[in-house]
């Protein structure tokens, strides 16, 4: 038995150092206390085997009907990289390159949708809520000025 809501899909954040601790930290903060979401560092002083033994246990630990979404800070980096070793073995679904929308957005999803298309609105979420804030500013200010 998982010690997660059940029912609930696991998502597992996978980052180097101390950034999914400190991202679900931040996702906490915001909305409210998550058991279906784990952190877990990889450190500079891998030990690749101890590293995915302890990814496989979060995973088993997260593991529900409906899977488990692992998010990383980068494709090709060692968190990926020892995600996407089990890819095979396991209904989970890797999503390169986290950012904190989409970790909001991660816990409000249909858990109907199935796996792989959780993770791909994910992927577009967080790729659609990634902006350079003087071109919002510029469009709304340029909007402003058409309506007058």
């Amino acid at each position: 038995m998982n010690t997660q809501e059940a029912g609930r899909a696991g998502y597992l954040l996978i980052a180097h150092g101390a950034l999914a601790y400190e991202l679900v930290n931040t996702l906490e903060f915001i909305a409210g206390a998550k058991s279906n979401v784990h952190a877990l560092a990889i450190d500079h002083v891998l030990d690749v085997d101890k590293a995915r033994d302890s990814v496989m246990e979060a995973i088993d630990d997260l593991m529900t009907e409906h899977g488990v979404i692992i998010m990383t800070d980068l494709f090709g980096g060692a968190p990926s990289n020892i995600a996407l070793s089990m890819l095979d073995d396991k209904n989970i679904e890797i999503v390169a390159g986290v950012n904190l929308p989409m970790m909001i957005h991660a816990v409000s999803l249909d858990e109907d949708v199935p796996l792989r298309e959780r993770a791909e609105q994910l992927r577009d979420y967080g790729k659609n809520n990634i902006f350079v804030a003087s071109e919002v500013l510029n469009k709304k200010r340029n909007s402003g000025k058409a309506g007058k």
